[in-house]
């Protein structure tokens, strides 16, 4: 039987999931991520590593569709981006909700242009090199280029 996620808390109050890879400069890590209403907080199953974001500082939440099935991508107010892979499908509504009670932060869908013939513009934000590749004419997610 696959638990993709637990719901710890009577109420709600968290909703971890397990098998999740975190992207950290180009390489995939797998461990667990846990949403409560203080934090996100992931743990590297192999190096047992913790990230911590505190709620008050999540700015910006996107769910995309990427390569383990479904992603969501973290923005802090400090200029932190954070990426997880492996979710359903079906933990968007969960995730959503979550978010919104908790954090005050919509977890927008943000669709990835795969056509193989993308171009766009580039933009400096913070302190990443943000990509926004246009495809069919109209802005399709971005892809950030880390300045380390």
């Amino acid at each position: 039987m696959d638990f993709s996620y637990v719901c710890l808390a009577a109420m709600g109050d968290t909703l971890e999931f397990n098998d999740i890879h975190q992207e950290v400069k180009g390489s995939w890590n797998d461990g667990r991520l846990r949403f409560s209403k203080q934090s996100v907080v992931y743990k590297s199953n192999k190096t047992g590593k913790v990230d911590s974001i505190s709620a008050p500082e999540l700015s910006d939440a996107q769910w995309r569709r990427v390569c383990l099935g479904h992603g969501i991508k973290l923005a802090t107010s400090t200029g932190h981006v954070y990426k997880y892979d492996g979710f359903k499908e079906t933990d968007f509504e969960k995730i959503s909700a979550f978010f919104k009670a908790n954090y005050k932060v919509e977890l927008e869908e943000k669709d990835l242009c795969v056509k193989g013939w993308n171009w766009g513009t580039a933009k400096f934000a913070d302190p990443t090199l943000q990509c926004i590749p246009v495809c069919n004419g109209e802005e399709r997610g971005d892809c950030g280029v880390p300045p380390e």
